[in-house]
């Protein structure tokens, strides 16, 4: 019996197949971008709607398509690692939305972005119309239109904390899937973060060696966790690794087409964070920096070089005018970082294109000549000093105990949270430390500290390779280590995990993975005998996905949990929450919101059952409530957990009761521990009086008053 050949079109189809299996992390990453800039660009003028964002990420999509190149010719290794990065990403994805958080409830950062996440489903912008609760609020000094730092009152609107484009994304989400697209949303952006995490590292390491580092960002407990909530550090690393990729492509192949695409994304990430500069200007940097040391016409390259810093600029200067624009507060809070950052990038971004303009001169001459100059020792050498930095912010805690000051409102409060935090875990009290000396060995929680050495020696070897004529290699450096380097010496943040961590999310746990794996490589390929650098190779692959995962379980004999599991892995965060909220818009639904005592949950109600709400933070008197009823023609229905604070025309009773789990506030470790907080609720309608009258369990019917 003969097998029979295939035909010339099976064989091209097959082919092309497999070509397009191979591009397609990347595209799959290039469909996310192109959808977030889309999303931000009209969030950012006030019109995210479906007919505006869908068809501008489509038009973008076709594009930019062929940007991303199939190979004409497809090695069976490729193949491999395309189909195993594909189905790891995706199995990834459905085993965290099994478990995507509920974080309705402003505590945190991912409250606030997930309720505007959810306004925009329906909302074309994300001020949120006060509808009388200004003029309901001014009865007494205790009342409010908004709440705390999360929602600020601008105006006759309220405008929710924070940059828009993580909103504008997962409201994509929204109109896929109802509310629970919403919350799915980011779990599909961290794990498109891995597609992008392989796509580069395959440029340094090849289609099988760049499945470790995507296998260990994957199962680390930073990214999983921070993926379930709406953080926006996940979408970072999405853009800043998808920037990073395509000027490397764009420098490496001479196509500036690709450059200006990083550029307009790298730019675009302050579009999702207020630090968003700090990464784009580490790209902006290295990337000027590869241009000059590049073979090519010098025209060329100084054209490619003048698109980079032309366009970032222009984007992420639009971007920071959204961010004023819809969240004037909160830049205004934040003034003083945003405006060093900027001046620091205003800065370092006039003397690159005065550098780039004397390139026709041969200006360019200046870096070749450096490195010339270094030569291989000048290179090694260069290297070894960015090892040797990092070696020593990694061994503070041997020698150095940060703390910060008591001066401002903000110092102050801090200190007492994290005393608070102290005496919860029985460590010695001392409020002013920072903790800041550790946060190197912060990264070793999430990726260990086999992994977090071998990074070192990682970056080392980048630099050298920069220097030695491989000069997109700087790119790496450029977009792991400026930021790095930052929040290690500095990370400004409440010292607590994993919310502490989010600072080294989007550039130093992708950044120091990849490193990492480079390092493995780079030692099995130098030192392994031939019969046996295969087997290592597989062992240094397998330690990429066993090391991080070995941090799910911490064992400690005699403790009083001798035996205990990563919260942010096998908890829901928030659990709980989205129930909570739909029994209480059910309660009196058409109504106004009086909320009493319980700030955490304005935003909540708001945005869930999108009635006009009030925040009373102390005891009103009836004619107070009364007048504030008046501001409505519907009268409004008081939710509460302070009952004492009304006078009620009849004793009332609970209407709801639930519960919230929520990871613990550990320093020093992962989570271990969750608590479950409890809530009690009252419900009542306000009368002509002012008196309130009992809502029925379930708000089946108003109680008759006797």
């Amino acid at each position: 019996m003969t097998r029979r050949r295939p035909d010339l079109g099976t064989l091209l189809t097959g082919e092309r197949a497999a070509a397009g299996l191979v591009a397609a992390p990347e595209r799959i990453v290039l469909t996310l971008v192109m959808l977030a800039l889309s999303a931000g660009l009209w969030v950012s003028v006030g019109a995210h709607e479906p007919w505006t964002v869908l068809p501008t990420a489509l038009i973008g999509v076709a594009v930019t398509w062929r940007l991303v190149p199939r190979p004409a010719a497809v090695a069976p290794a490729e193949r491999t690692g395309a189909i195993a990065a594909l189905s790891g990403a995706a199995v990834w994805a459905v085993a965290n939305a099994v478990l995507s958080a509920e974080y309705l409830v402003v505590v945190r950062d991912p409250g606030f972005l997930t309720l505007s996440g959810l306004w925009l489903v329906d909302h074309p912008s994300t001020d949120i119309p006060s509808l009388g609760a200004v003029d309901a609020a001014a009865v007494d000094g205790t009342v409010l239109a908004d709440a705390s730092e999360a929602w600020n009152l601008r105006g006759d609107t309220v405008q929710p904390q924070g940059a828009k484009m993580l909103p504008a994304v997962i409201a994509v989400g929204g109109w896929i899937g109802g509310d629970r697209g919403v919350l799915v949303a980011n779990v599909v952006i961290g794990a498109v973060g891995l597609l992008a995490v392989y796509a580069l590292s395959r440029r340094m390491l090849g289609p099988l060696a760049s499945l470790a580092p995507m296998a260990a960002v994957a199962v680390s407990v930073s990214h999983i966790g921070l993926s379930r909530s709406a953080y926006s550090e996940p979408l970072t690393l999405v853009t800043l690794l998808a920037a990073t990729l395509w000027l490397w492509r764009g420098i490496a192949d001479r196509r500036a087409a690709l450059v200006a695409l990083g550029a307009v994304t790298s730019g675009a990430i302050a579009l999702i964070r207020i630090d968003g500069a700090a990464f784009a200007l580490g790209l902006l940097a290295t990337g000027v920096l590869a241009l000059a040391l590049g073979d090519g016409p010098r025209g060329r390259r100084a054209r490619d070089a003048l698109v980079l810093l032309v366009l970032q600029a222009a984007v992420l200067a639009g971007s920071y005018a959204a961010l004023w624009r819809w969240s004037e507060a909160y830049a205004e809070r934040l003034g003083d970082q945003a405006e060093r950052i900027m001046l620091a990038y205003g800065g370092i971004t006039l003397v690159l294109a005065a550098w780039v303009l004397s390139w026709l001169a041969g200006g360019d001459r200046i870096a070749t000549r450096v490195r010339d100059r270094l030569g291989r020792r000048g290179a090694i050498g260069a290297g070894v000093a960015v090892m040797a930095v990092l070696a020593v912010l990694a061994s503070r805690p041997l020698w150095w105990v940060s703390h910060r000051g008591t001066e401002t409102s903000v110092d102050r409060f801090t200190n007492s949270v994290v005393e608070a935090f102290q005496a919860s875990q029985g460590l010695e009290i001392d409020p002013t430390r920072t903790y800041a000396e550790h946060t190197v060995a912060w990264l070793s929680y999430y990726l260990t500290w086999p992994l977090v050495l071998l990074g070192i020696l990682g970056f080392g070897l980048a630099t050298a390779w920069t220097l030695r004529r491989r000069p997109e290699w700087a790119l790496l450096l450029g977009a792991a280590l400026p930021t790095s380097l930052l929040y290690f010496w500095n990370p400004e943040v409440v010292p607590d995990q994993l919310w502490a961590f989010r600072r080294f999310e989007p550039a130093t746990l992708p950044g120091f993975a990849i490193a990492a794996a480079i390092a493995a490589w780079w030692l099995v390929a130098r030192y392994a005998r031939p019969r046996t650098e295969q087997r290592l190779r597989l062992v240094a692959a397998a330690s990429f996905a066993v090391l991080p995962l070995t941090t799910w379980v911490s064992i400690k004999p005699g403790d009083t949990q001798p035996v205990a599991a990563a919260v942010p892995v096998f908890v829901r965060e928030m659990g709980g929450a989205r129930d909570q909220l739909a029994d209480l818009c059910a309660l009196a639904p058409g109504r106004p919101i009086i909320l009493a005592g319980t700030s955490s949950h304005f935003g909540s109600l708001r945005v869930t059952c999108d009635e006009p709400t009030v925040l009373a933070l102390a005891e009103l008197a009836p004619a107070q409530v009364a007048d504030m009823a008046a501001v409505w023609d519907v009268a409004p229905v008081v939710l509460t957990r302070n009952p004492e604070w009304f006078t009620w025309s009849a004793d009332p009773v609970v209407v709801q009761h639930s519960t919230i789990d929520q990871a613990s506030y550990d320093l020093q470790q992962i989570p271990r521990t969750y608590f479950t907080r409890t809530y009690d609720w009252y419900a009542g309608i306000v009368q002509a009086d002012g008196t309130l009258e009992p809502v029925a369990p379930g708000g089946q019917a108003v109680v008759t008053s006797p």
